[in-house]
Parts: C-alpha cells; structure tokens; sequence
C-alpha cells in the first residue's frame, strides 16, 4: 500500500469519526465545529476522487455555512432544553445512518464496471453547448429540466422554513468592533472568490451552486455581524429566491420559441445563456441558503424563548 493510499484511508477514517462527533456531542459548539471539520475532510475526499466541482462546493458549504454556524453556536442563542429521548433518538438515527450506508455500499458493489456510454456521448457534443466544462454543460443543457426542480425545492424550502419561522428574523443591531470589522474584511473577500467561480464555471470547475453557497456565507457572516442590510427576510428574500425558477422557466419559453424544444439552447448564444442564468442562479442560491440558516435560528430562538417561559412560569406556580 503506498503512502497515498494510506492517506486516503486515514482521511476515509477521520471522516466517519468527525461525523459520528458532530451528530452525538452534547455540546451545540463541539457539534458544529466537528462538522466543520467533517466539511473540509469531505472536499479532499471529493479532490482525491477527480471530482473538483464537488470538491468546490463541499469546500464553500463545508467552509463557509459551517463556519458560519460555528460562529452562530458561539453566539447568544439559547437552545431548548435537551428532552429525555434526545440520546434515544440520536442513537436511532446514527443507526438508521449505518444502514443506509450499508444498503449504499451493496448498491455500488453492484453497479456494472464497465462505464456507460454517456460521458463518450456528452464529450463529443461538448462543442455545441456553449461551454467547455463538461460539469455545467451537464447540469445547464443536458439536463436542465432537472436543475430546474433542484432550484424549485430549494425555493420551496425557502418557503416552508420561512412559514415555521412567521418572519422573525431580524437584523443584528449590535456588534462587537473585532468582529464588525472581521465582516467587513471577510464579506468582500467571499464575494470576489464567489464571482470568480461563477465566471469560471463556464470553462473549469466552478458554477452557480459553488458562487451561491460563498454567497451565502457572505450574507450570514454579514448578518452575524451586524452589517446593515445583508439579511435576507420576508417577501422581497423570498422574491430573489424565487428569480431563479422565473429565470429558468424564461429561459425554456425562449428556448421553445427559438429552436423548438422546451430549454433548448442554439450554439450561438447557448454560453451567453447558462453564463447569465448561473449568474441569476448564484444569487437566488445565496439568497435562499442564507434565508434558510436565518429562518430556522429564529425558529430556534423562538423555542429556546418559549422553553424558558415555561420554565419561569412552572417555578412561579411550584408551591413554597
């Protein structure tokens, strides 16, 4: 065995153990920060097995929106209170997770070795979708009606998180300096890369999903640290979310018009195209996952607010 190969299974190794810590720690900050750690050995795994558009937006989710929930684990919210089946159903769910990976890894022994023609195919039309990455090739003109409803459940999330939560986000009035001025250095910093691997896409690795998930870091470390009108809340984060779908669904009307199939792309402007629908993509992506972090903390503060008016009122009640 050589020395990569024993890198790989190390690696294999800590990522088992570092995601068994974040679903079983019983404290909200060690959970976080080891699924932190679970995110940036997940993105070299995906580098080692040639798959870098993966390994890209497993680094912007692993980095950036886990990162942004260690510093949020870190701040003032308050948990509820941990309830009498919280060690039950953790167990049940690390069980439940062994099983699936045992039923995956059958699926996969199974799979046929020899490579589908598919990718052959795909290369050899590279040139007439515009673009000369196969990755956004795949997901923007092969099959774009698929990409399409990833977007749809995406914004329908948005929605459904956004009705639990009865719009209770609010921005962050107050904040220390340090870390206002952190915000202020990292913000524009995960903007830029979050262009760069938007325009990048067309040609290397990169897209809309990896630009939207940087994206959405820079809009919850903004919020976290109190930078003025970077928390997306309400009918208007919700409309920008929602541009994404209109966006595509434009696309496929004009598609119809112009070459007779429903998202059709001709040549000759399909790279304009994906490069302007992945641009409109990346900030309804941003939008939507940032929306969604938000949402579901105001969900949980709300609970923590009401576990310990509860608490107050049965100590109130208790006799003396």
């Amino acid at each position: 065995m050589s020395g990569l190969d024993i890198l790989d299974v190390v690696t294999v190794g800590a990522v088992v153990v570092t995601a068994l810590v974040a679903v079983l720690a019983p404290k909200r900050a060690a959970g976080t920060t080891a699924f932190l750690v679970f995110g940036i050995l997940l993105a070299v795994l995906w580098g080692r097995v040639d798959a870098p558009d993966v390994a890209i937006a497993e680094a912007a989710l692993g980095g950036g929106i886990a990162g942004a929930l260690l510093v949020d684990a870190l701040e003032r919210r308050t948990p509820a209170p941990a309830g009498s089946g919280d060690g039950r159903r953790a167990l049940l769910g690390v069980a439940l997770g062994g099983a699936s990976a045992v039923a995956l890894v059958i699926v996969v022994r199974q799979l046929p070795r020899v490579p589908a023609p598919l990718a052959a195919d795909a290369f050899a039309q590279l040139d007439r979708t515009g673009v000369s990455n196969p990755v956004t090739a795949v997901l923007l003109n092969y099959r774009s009606l698929d990409t399409l409803l990833e977007i749809a459940v995406l914004v329908t999330a948005v929605i459904a998180v956004g009705a639990v939560a009865r719009e209770r986000v609010r921005p962050v009035r107050e904040a220390e300096p340090v870390r206002r001025a952190l915000a202020l250095v990292l913000v524009p910093v995960l903007l830029v890369l979050a262009l760069w691997i938007l325009v990048a896409g067309s040609r290397q690795p990169g897209g809309a999903f990896q630009a939207g998930a940087l994206g959405a870091a820079a809009l919850v470390i903004a919020h976290l640290c109190g930078i003025p009108y970077s928390t997306p809340r309400g009918r208007g984060a919700l409309a920008v979310a929602g541009g994404g779908v209109l966006a595509f669904v434009l696309l496929g009307a004009f598609g119809l018009a112009a070459t007779g199939t429903w998202l059709g792309l001709d040549p000759s402007w399909a790279g304009a195209a994906i490069l302007a629908i992945e641009a409109v993509l990346s900030v309804s992506i941003a939008v939507a996952l940032a929306g969604i972090f938000l949402a579901a903390g105001a969900v949980d503060v709300e609970r923590g607010e009401v576990s310990a008016t509860r608490v107050a009122s049965a100590r109130e009640g208790a006799p003396r």
